[in-house]
Formats: structure tokens, sequence, C-alpha cells
């Protein structure tokens, strides 16, 4: 999640608490939480997009400018050379000779240098600045290249029975863009400047705002968006800003299933994230803050409260779940039915893996219902049969104990009533 992602979030996030502080209450936050229906990331996030790849063709301009006449460094390099090899000696250097005794030998009773001190000036390109440079155009290198990966999952196909991308639209506009900004940036990395100093070091865990950044309007400039576009912020506070966002995002998804809030009232105290019990016809759910494994909690139960799951359902600000990836030894430890993540794009399964559920562009809205829907998923099947049988891959492959488990393609389930409730469903 880039800067300007963060910066939508907290923008997203403020609303919802002006929202909740509104509303002294549980009872008051979830009846009328439609009101927040239209908060998304997404929406904005296409139209953010387009104005920061001008960001990122002004900044490209601006680094040509830096190539063509970058900020070099004058340093005097003290060499030992043949004596005949060395044209105008100063003071300074004859008096270094004199001193040292090594570079003097007897011609003919005659004390003659054969070699000298000499100080020669060179131009250093590889200084702390334009190492700072290529450290920028190789961020912008990646972040380009992310952009593209994440368009490329934005397109529509017939398949997937999203309508073909429009001429004309953002996604359209987006990768005209992406397009001239990857054949710019390709040629500054082709430079002599990005090779010389790309061969030195060129990483950094923080940035010092040198002189030449303070007083140098071309590097000023770049080191002003990078603090304002590529540096991130407090990754607890992103992490509750998340909590925030996708806890209000659930409750939307349960109101349009029609889920009722039951207990009594309880003060919201503009905290938001807590636990709230939620009935339908079929089920109770029970959603609660899981900070330790940055998501949240989810038991569910039959409506006669035979039946139980526990569901962890956690947050990752990236777009291809890296964040959950690093945590997977983590999410084993859980003791729960399952463990599912969402990012603000995508959807996907955790087991050994984390298991994708792309299947284009959907809304916020619709990744979370879909989320309730297949926790809740219940079909009239005939017993008899499906206690042999996998009711989602048709396999025979079954293990039963209080729950029945697919070892062909994950799914569990159980029986309840005439009807089958698919506790944990895996689509292969």
């Amino acid at each position: 999640m880039i800067h300007c992602e963060e910066k939508l979030l907290k923008s997203v996030n403020a609303s919802i608490k002006k929202y909740a502080s509104d509303r002294t209450d549980n009872v008051s936050f979830f009846r009328d939480i439609g009101m927040l229906e239209n908060l998304s990331l997404q929406s904005v996030s296409l139209n953010k997009d387009l104005v920061y790849f001008d960001e990122i063709n002004k900044l490209l301009g601006v680094l040509i400018t830096i190539i063509t006449h970058p900020y070099i460094i004058n340093e005097r390099e003290t060499v030992i050379m043949r004596a005949e090899q060395a044209y105008g000696l100063t003071p300074e250097m004859f008096h270094e000779t004199v001193r040292d005794a090594k570079l003097w030998k007897d011609k003919r009773g005659v004390m003659t240098p054969k070699e000298v001190y000499y100080f020669q000036n060179i131009d250093e390109l590889k200084n702390y600045e334009n190492r700072f440079i290529v450290y920028l155009i190789d961020i912008l290198s990646g972040q380009l290249n992310d952009y593209v990966k994440f368009y490329d999952f934005l397109i529509g196909t017939v398949m997937n029975g999203n309508a073909l991308t429009q001429d004309d639209s953002s996604l359209d506009k987006a990768y005209g863009r992406l397009a001239s900004l990857s054949k710019k940036l390709k040629r500054i990395k082709e430079t002599d400047f990005y090779k010389i100093v790309s061969k030195a070091n060129t990483s950094f865990t923080h940035v010092e705002a040198t002189n030449v950044f303070k007083h140098n309007r071309a590097y000023g400039a770049c080191y002003k968006f990078y603090v304002n576009n590529v540096t991130y912020g407090d990754p607890e506070a992103r992490a509750d800003d998340l909590s925030v966002y996708y806890f209000t995002r659930l409750l939307l998804a349960l109101n349009n299933h029609g889920y009722k809030l039951i207990g009594g009232a309880d003060p919201v105290k503009n905290k938001i994230i807590r636990k709230m019990d939620f009935r339908s016809e079929e089920f109770d759910i029970s959603v609660e803050d899981a900070r330790e494994y940055n998501g949240l909690r989810i038991k569910i139960s039959d409506k006669d409260g035979k039946a139980k799951t526990d569901n962890l359902l956690v947050f990752d600000s990236s777009m291809d779940f890296e964040e959950v990836e690093e945590d997977l030894e983590k999410f084993k430890r859980a003791d729960v039915t399952a463990v599912d993540a969402v990012t603000v794009w995508d959807a996907a399964y955790v087991e050994d893996k984390v298991i994708s559920l792309r299947s284009g562009s959907i809304s916020e809205n619709e990744i979370l219902s879909r989320y309730v829907s297949d926790k809740t998923r219940t079909v009239k099947a005939s017993k008899q049969i499906y206690e042999d049988h996998c009711p989602v891959c048709g396999s025979k492959d079954i293990a039963a104990n209080q729950y029945y488990h697919c070892s062909n393609c994950g799914t569990e389930y159980t029986f309840v009533g005439e009807k089958i409730w698919l506790t944990k469903l895996r689509k292969k």
C-alpha cells in the first residue's frame, strides 16, 4: 500500500469515525450502517492512480535533468607515480615526497626521487545524493511493475463474466500512462549515470535531508516526492485503520444479508472495533477484533447451536498477500476452522499456502458479501449420499468425525436438519 493509498484509507476512516461519533451505541451504529455503503477505497484509487502517474511523469522529467547535469563532488586523490610522469608538482607535493625516504635513490652521489606524491582532483559521481537518486529510480521501477500486474488483474475477460474493457475507460487510460512511463524509465536506466552509480551501495533504511536536498531544486523535488509518496507511515496505525475499515465493511455485508444485531445496547465510544453478535433465520454470528492476527474472529453457529465454526479473516494491505505469506506459520497455529484473507481488491484461502480467489474486478462490498455467503451456505441434500460423496467436488475421499472433511478439495461440511452446511467451502 503506497503512501497515497494510505491517505485514502485515513480519509475513509475519518468518515467512519465521524459516523461513529454521531451514534452513541452499537444498535444505532448497525441500524444506520447503510449510510456508509458508498465509502470505497476501490472507487477513488483508480482516479488517484491517474493523478499519481502524472506526478511520476513530472518526476521522470526532473530525473532526466539530474542525469544530464548531476551534482558532483570534486575530491582530491593522492597517488604515487614515477617522477618523470609527474608534471607541475606543487610545493605541497614536493614536501610530502621529501618526507618519504623510500621514494628516493642515490644517482651518482645525488639523491633524486624515483617516485613522487601527486595530488589529482577527481569528480565523484557516486555520492550520497546520486545514490539516493538511483534508489528512487529502482523504487519507481518496482512500483510500475506492480501497477502493471495489478491492472492486468483488472482486465475484463469474457470467461470470467466481466464486460471487456472499453476505450477511454480509467483502465484504458491507466494502461496508456503506464506504457509511456515504463519507456521513459527504461531509457533512464540505460544512461551512464544509472549504470555507474548503481554499482555503488544504493540501499537506504533512512534518507537524510542533506543540504543538497534542501537547496538544489531538482534534488529537492526528488526528496519531496520520496517523503510524500514512497515512505510508509506507522504500520500499527495502518493496521488499526484496516481493522476499522474491514469491520465496517463486514457489518455492511451482514446487514445486506438480513442479519439483526442481538443483545442490549452497548456504547460505541468511537472505538468502533468491538465484539458484536448477529442473528438470521439460520445462523448466529459473533464478530470480534483479533488484533494479534491483524484480523477479525468470526464465530458462526446454527440456530440450534449444535454445529459451530470459528473463522479468522485477516487483512493485507498489499495487492498480492505478501504480508499473509509472511505470517503463514502463525495462522497455522491458530485454533480455528478456517483462515481467509482479504485485500482491497481480492480474497484468498489460507492453507499451507495462500490461494487467491481472483475472479476479475469486484467491489469491496461484493468481496465481503461473498465471504458471508460462503461461510453460511446451506443446501438441501440427501444425507445418505453425501456422507460418502463431497458435495463440492464429488470425491469419495471423505473423512467423518463431527464434521465431514474432503481430502480432495479441502471442503468441510455437516448436516443441519435436511440441509448440508458447508462450514469450510473450498473450491479447486
